[in-house]
């Protein structure tokens, strides 16, 4: 006798939160991946100072 096994709905569920949490999971490494290797490309907004672009204290205004 062959009986087909009735899943547990509550079986089901937990799959399905699994699989899905697996599956966002992965997407949030690869978009953290991503933006993490662009950001590395871009420039600084803005450079960094050296020590003629220091106003003195004394100079004129």
């Amino acid at each position: 006798m062959n009986r087909s096994r009735v899943s547990d709905p509550l079986e089901t569920a937990l799959s399905w939160v699994w699989a899905l949490g697996t599956a966002a999971g992965l997407a949030m490494v690869g978009h953290l991946a991503h933006t993490e290797h662009s950001s590395a490309q871009v420039p600084l907004a803005q450079p960094t100072l050296s020590a003629e672009d220091v106003p003195l204290a004394d100079g004129p205004v």
